[in-house]
């Protein structure tokens, strides 16, 4: 069965919504504030957004210090931060508890959400940098007002890169013909949508920029929507 009921179960192309601690989680909230936007799902704000590049697995070489001699591998997830885009291991400490959620998004040809995967940590190889011009845009965006030239700016893109080289490539679809422009910023909803969108898949409703994509618009898209899986600490103690 299709479920997500530990960190053991999550997949590369999940998306993880959580909060988000410290000064950059307090700017985030006074963002959410000044642009209208937020989605609560039981104890958790949805403030951030990743996207998991690698599953559990049990280590394939004995591993010193471990009881059975062999040990794991975490899983691992790619996000925006303030300091750049990065991949990080997933812990139960702190991203399986009441205040986050993962999300599988439906795919539209076998082995996309491995595409989504791989060009999120292509972004992460690319220096994709954070962009808190986005909350500016985002902001002026809700009150109605257009900012192209803003949006223009944000959306500046790097050299042409050629994804037929990307390792797990669907042959159903086509990472292996489609070359792409990587964003040179992103906050860690556009970043999680652009994975998504440059594997081919409809993230947000249509007519939204992708410049616009925002935490809660993300989640409360896509959060129990027909077809997806949702899994976490806190909808489990919920069931």
């Amino acid at each position: 069965m299709d479920e997500i009921k530990s960190l053991h179960d999550v997949r590369p192309g999940d998306l993880y919504v959580g909060n988000i601690g410290g000064a950059v989680g307090v700017g985030v909230a006074l963002g959410e504030i000044l642009i209208g936007d937020g989605f609560r799902i039981g104890r958790l704000s949805a403030r951030h957004i990743g996207i998991v590049t690698r599953e559990f697995s049990m280590a394939k070489r004995p591993q010193p210090g471990f009881p059975d001699g062999r040990g794991s591998r975490p899983p691992k997830m790619a996000q925006a931060m303030p300091g750049g885009a990065e991949i990080i291991d997933l812990t139960p400490e702190h991203h399986w508890t009441p205040k986050n959620v993962f999300i599988r998004l439906p795919e539209d040809y076998p082995g996309q959400a491995l595409d989504a995967a791989a060009i999120a940590v292509a972004m992460v190889d690319a220096g994709v940098a954070y962009s808190p011009l986005s909350y500016a845009a985002i902001g002026l965006a809700w009150r109605g007002i257009d900012p192209p030239s803003l949006l223009r700016w944000i959306d500046r893109r790097g050299p042409v890169q050629d994804l037929a080289g990307m390792h797990k490539a669907s042959p159903g679809m086509a990472l292996g013909t489609l070359s792409v422009r990587m964003p040179l910023e992103a906050i860690c909803s556009v970043f999680a949508d652009q994975a998504w969108t440059m594997a081919g898949k409809q993230v947000m409703p249509v007519g939204t920029p992708s410049q616009l994509v925002t935490p809660g618009g993300l989640a409360r898209t896509w959060f129990r929507a027909p077809g997806t899986v949702c899994g976490g600490a806190g909808l489990l103690e919920s069931a």
